[in-house]
């Protein structure tokens, strides 16, 4: 899987991307029995100055549709782990409405 990491306003520590790496490949693992190679993710990571705020989004195109992730905390890490733990859930959500459609009850 493909991810491309944008940032405004942040800085990213070594130990920051380490685990930005370790949440992709938790989104790949579970994407394995699909296309991983046809998944793109996109993580934008910002500091917004007037809340002092750290905001993580997340676009993952995978499939034909696109997921999506955004979450906020005064912490870079806290808005990181709940965003992809957002989009875990989003991904999990979609796998089994997959699931259902490719095996439709009998």
């Amino acid at each position: 899987m493909r991810f491309e990491l944008s940032r405004a306003n942040v800085e990213v520590s070594d130990s920051i991307e380490k685990a930005i790496q370790q949440k992709v490949d938790k989104i790949e693992e579970r994407l394995k029995r699909y296309h991983p190679d046809a998944a793109d993710l996109s993580i934008h990571l910002e500091f917004i100055d007037k809340l002092k705020s750290h905001e993580c989004t997340l676009n993952l195109k995978a499939f034909k549709d696109s997921l999506h992730a955004k979450k906020s905390a005064p912490e870079l890490r806290a808005a990181i782990d709940r965003s992809f733990d957002a989009l875990i859930k989003e991904l999990e959500h979609y796998r089994v409405k997959i699931n259902k459609s490719l095996h439709p009850a009998e």
